[in-house]
């Protein structure tokens, strides 16, 4: 005996209530197992940058509030002094100061100068692998033989520096022992460092710019200058935000080359915010003013990355 067609939509209905419930119970093992993963995946992560980022940051800003010397077992807690002192220190001034101007010297000397050399590479002239493998050498060099070498070149009896001035008939000055020259001879040594660096990262960005809308400038009768402005600097601007972003904070860090070079001096005209920290910390043996300062570091980072960010929606162009 046949089914009706009473019967053939019910069960037609039924089937349909099954499939339903069955892609229902589907889809919430497809999220459990979605939710699994993700963590699974994020976790690992999480846990390091916890234990190795959020719990040491934390325990910097306690110590801060601090006085201690840690030779004391006992701690004395004393709040927001350590942060008054630091802004009473004459030599915290200059630790940030000379902070400021190597970071404003990377930035306005060195990114310039690896975008000019960039372009040169994206050339593709004869030489041009051995031109950047020389250019980029310096930044595989370690910090303190990088430091070495050029006290070397810069020391006033029988350096390579006054060597070639004297040439020119020009007599070098006492270059790592005299003010201002011996910031002046940190900037140099930070910007053969890292140029190289920031060129790679410039010449990634050109070698991303599309060819076609350099050609369909040009047919348009754009010149030279015109097509860079117009078209390389505004594809090139997510690498720029980037360089910047990196040049500042590898600037605020620096710190090997003022040591080996000039252990802070000639009176504290060298000293960094990084190594104005380890000299309270390790030399003179004061934790409260020395995390104080770590502390403020990382606002000032924060800070100006965050500005960046926000500025940045306003000329970088998202590809």
């Amino acid at each position: 005996m046949l089914p009706t067609n009473d019967a053939l939509g019910s069960i037609t209905d039924n089937d349909a209530v099954t499939v339903k419930t069955s892609q229902r119970r589907l889809l919430r093992k497809s999220s459990s197992l979605y939710r699994f993963t993700h963590w699974a995946f994020l976790g690992p992560a999480m846990f390091f940058i916890t234990v190795f980022i959020f719990v040491p940051a934390i325990y910097v800003i306690y110590l801060s509030l601090l006085h201690w010397n840690l030779l004391s077992s006992h701690p004395k807690f004393v709040g927001l002094a350590n942060y008054k002192y630091l802004f009473h220190d004459s030599d915290f001034r200059t630790a940030l100061s000379n902070s400021g101007i190597v970071s404003a010297s990377m930035v306005l000397i060195a990114l310039p100068l690896g975008l000019g050399l960039a372009m040169l590479a994206d050339l593709g002239l004869r030489g041009t692998k051995l031109y950047r493998t020389i250019l980029f050498g310096p930044y595989v060099i370690p910090l303190v033989a990088s430091g070495l070498i050029w006290s070397l070149l810069f020391n006033g009896r029988h350096g390579l520096v006054d060597q070639v001035l004297s040439i020119f008939g020009i007599q070098g000055p006492n270059w790592l022992g005299s003010q201002p020259y011996a910031l002046i001879a940190v900037i140099v040594v930070t910007i053969w460092q890292f140029t190289g660096y920031y060129m790679l990262i410039f010449l990634g960005g050109l070698q991303g710019v599309p060819v076609g809308l350099k050609e369909a400038a040009k047919v348009d009768g754009a010149g030279g200058w015109r097509v860079f402005t117009s078209v390389t600097l505004p594809s090139l601007s997510p690498s720029i935000f980037f360089a910047v972003v990196v040049c500042i904070i590898q600037s605020l860090q620096t710190f090997d080359q003022v040591y080996i070079m000039t252990n802070g001096g000639p009176d504290g005209s060298t000293t960094t915010l990084v190594y104005y920290i380890f000299r309270q910390g390790f030399g003179m043996y004061n934790i409260g003013p020395a995390t104080a300062a770590s502390v403020i570091l990382l606002v000032i980072l924060a800070v100006l990355t965050f500005i960046q960010l926000r500025v940045s929606q306003r000329w970088v162009v998202e590809a």
